[in-house]
C-alpha cells in the first residue's frame, strides 16, 4: 500500500503540473486533434513516468532532494503492533525522497478516506450509467449509417452514447441533419473512449481537483472537433451557431440569451472562427519537451535501466591485490582494511573520511564504494556509514568476494519477507521476551539494527547498530536477529542480487 500511496503522489504531481502548462500553453489554440492528443498523453505518461527506469548516466535534476535511502535517515516508516504493546519500525525504500507517517491509525484514516472517495466518484459514475440505460428503454430506435437513433419523447438535449444518439422527439423532426451530424462525429471520432478513460482518472484521482477541470477540457474539446466537423459538412455557419445558443438557452430564453453568461458556448463560436496559426503551435508543444524530461529525470527510476557494459560512464575500478572486477557505480572508494580506513591509499581518520565525501559530493558524485576485509568487524563498517551521514548512495564488497551489495533504492524489486508479513514476524518473536516487551510498553526507546540479504535469499550480518539505553531491549533484538530466516532475494536487472537494510524501531522520535 505504501507504494500505492507513493505512486498517486508522484503522478498526482506530474499530472497536475503537466496539465496546468496545458492550459497556460495550449488549450485556447484551434488544432483540436492536437489538443486532444496532449490530454490523453498527459494522462499515460504521467501514469507512466514513476514506472521508467532510467539509465545510470542520467542523474537526477535535484540531486540534493533524491538522494541515498539513508539521507537524514530518510526512510519509509512501518508500523506494526502486537496485543500489548507497539514497535514502530522504519525500512529503507526504493524511493527515498518520499517519508510516510509513523502511525499506523494516521496512514489507515488516508487510506480509508481515499477509497470512500473511490467509492463514492464509482457509485455516482454506476448512477449515471444506469440513469442513461433507464432512458434507452423508452425510447423508438431507429437506424442511420449503422448508428442506432433512440428518440426520446421528453425534451432532453440530444447527446451520443456509444453507437448510440439520444435525441428528445421535437429535435428530431425540427433539426435533426445538424444535431444528427454533431453527434455522429462524436461516435466516428471515438470521444466516448476519451470519456471512459477521464472518468477512470476521475475515480483514482478524485481528490485532485484539476483532474475536473481536465475532463471539463476534454469535453470542451469533443464538442470543438464535432463543430469543426458539422460546419465541414455543409451546414450553414451562422445558423448552426443560433441553433446552439437556441438548444443552450431554450427556446423561451432564446431572446434573453444575452443575459446569460454561456462560457462553453462563447468557446465554442470563437473556435468555428479561429484561424490556425501551425508555428505558434509547434513552438508551444516544444515547450513540454523539457518539462517532460525534468519530470522523467525527477520523478523516475533511477539505477535501473540497462546501459552498455562497455559506457565509459560505468567505471572499472583496480583493486589492489585483488582481480580487476566491476564497480557499477563509482571509483570513489573507502577501503576497510584491519589497520585503518583508507582512501588513495591514505590512512584516514573518521573527520577526513567526513570530509572527503562531502567534496565527493560537492562534484558531484553521490555514489561511494565500501571495500572491506575479510575480518572487518561490523561496527566499524556501521562507524564508516555513519559518518557518510546518509546522503550518498553506498554500495560495499569484501576483497575476496565479487558480490556486490547494494542499497535497496537501487534494485528493480525489493527482497521479500517469505514467513509473512515482516512486522508480524518481528511481533511475534518480541512475545518470547516478555521482560523487553514491558519495557517497549513503559519506556521511551530507539533502537537501529540492519542485515544484508544475499542473492540466495539467506540474511547476514545481522546486528544492532545503535542500541537503546536498556540492554534487555537490546538483548531481545540481538536474539531475534540471529533467528531471520530466508527472503526472497532482491532483483537488479532481473538478476539476484544482495541488498543491505536497515530499519529503525521505537516510540521516541
Amino acid at each position: 500500500m505504501n507504494s500505492w500511496f507513493l505512486f498517486l503522489l508522484k503522478s498526482t504531481f506530474i499530472l497536475s503540473l503537466l496539465y496546468l502548462f496545458f492550459r497556460l500553453l495550449i488549450r485556447k489554440e484551434s488544432f483540436f486533434n492536437h489538443s486532444r492528443f496532449v490530454l490523453v498523453f498527459i494522462i499515460f505518461i504521467s501514469a507512466g513516468i514513476p514506472f521508467i527506469h532510467l539509465p545510470y548516466n542520467i542523474r537526477p535534476v535535484f540531486p540534493d532532494k533524491l538522494e541515498s535511502p539513508f539521507q537524514e535517515r530518510s526512510i519509509v516508516e512501518d508500523s506494526f503492533l502486537s496485543n500489548d504493546t507497539s514497535v514502530q519500525i522504519q525500512s529503507s525504500a526504493p524511493i527515498p525522497s518520499v517519508k510516510q507517517a509513523v502511525d499506523i491509525s494516521v496512514g489507515s484514516l488516508v487510506l480509508y478516506v481515499y477509497l470512500a472517495g473511490v467509492s463514492i466518484s464509482l457509485l455516482l459514475f454506476i448512477s449515471s450509467l444506469y440513469s442513461v440505460f433507464l432512458m434507452i428503454r423508452k425510447t423508438h430506435k431507429r437506424e442511420l449509417n449503422g448508428v442506432r437513433i433512440l428518440i426520446v419523447q421528453d425534451d432532453i438535449p440530444a447527446f451520443s452514447f456509444g453507437k448510440y444518439i439520444l435525441i428528445s422527439q421535437y429535435d428530431f423532426e425540427t433539426n435533426s441533419k445538424a444535431i444528427l451530424t454533431h453527434e455522429l462525429s462524436h461516435i466516428r471520432q471515438g470521444h466516448f473512449y476519451d470519456l471512459m478513460l477521464m472518468t477512470l482518472v476521475k475515480i483514482v484521482y478524485w481528490f485532485n481537483p484539476l483532474v475536473y477541470f481536465m475532463n471539463r477540457d476534454m469535453k470542451e474539446i469533443h464538442e470543438f472537433q464535432a463543430d469543426e466537423y458539422t460546419l465541414n459538412s455543409g451546414i450553414d455557419a451562422t445558423q448552426y451557431q443560433l441553433l446552439i445558443i437556441q438548444k443552450s438557452v431554450g427556446y423561451q430564453k432564446f431572446a434573453l440569451a444575452n443575459s446569460f453568461n454561456h462560457c462553453q458556448i462563447k468557446n465554442r463560436i470563437t473556435m468555428m472562427n479561429k484561424s490556425k496559426n501551425s508555428k505558434l503551435w509547434n513552438w508551444k508543444v516544444a515547450t513540454f519537451l523539457p518539462v517532460f524530461v525534468l519530470l522523467l529525470m525527477a520523478f523516475g527510476k533511477r539505477g535501473e535501466g540497462i546501459i552498455d557494459k562497455t559506457s565509459p560512464l560505468e567505471p572499472t575500478v583496480i583493486v589492489p591485490d585483488v582481480a580487476q572486477k566491476p564497480i557499477e557505480h563509482t571509483n570513489q572508494i573507502i577501503e576497510l582494511k584491519n589497520d585503518g580506513n583508507y582512501i588513495d591509499n591514505k590512512n584516514c581518520t573518521p573527520e577526513q573520511i567526513a570530509l572527503q565525501a562531502k567534496e565527493w559530493r560537492k562534484a558531484g558524485n553521490a555514489w561511494i564504494h565500501l571495500l572491506i576485509d575479510e575480518s572487518i568487524p561490523l561496527n566499524r563498517i556501521d562507524d564508516v556509514r555513519d559518518q557518510l551521514d546518509g546522503s550518498y548512495w553506498v554500495t560495499q564488497s569484501t576483497v575476496n568476494s565479487d558480490d556486490i551489495i547494494y542499497f535497496a533504492g537501487d534494485v528493480n524489486k525489493l527482497a521479500e519477507f517469505k514467513n509473512g508479513q515482516w512486522d508480524n514476524w518481528i511481533n511475534d518473536q518480541l512475545n518470547n521476551y516478555p521482560e523487553a516487551k514491558s519495557l517497549m510498553q513503559t519506556k521511551k526507546y530507539r533502537i537501529s539494527f540492519s542485515f544484508i540479504v544475499e542473492k540466495n535469499g539467506k540474511v547476514r550480518d545481522a546486528h544492532v547498530v545503535k542500541g537503546s539505553e536498556y540492554p534487555e531491549i537490546n538483548s531481545a533484538y540481538n536474539k531475534i536477529l540471529a533467528q531471520i530466516p530466508d527472503w526472497e532475494p532482491a532483483l537488479r536487472r532481473n538478476d539476484p542480487v544482495s541488498v543491505y537494510w536497515i530499519y529503525l524501531s521505537g516510540n521516541n522520535w
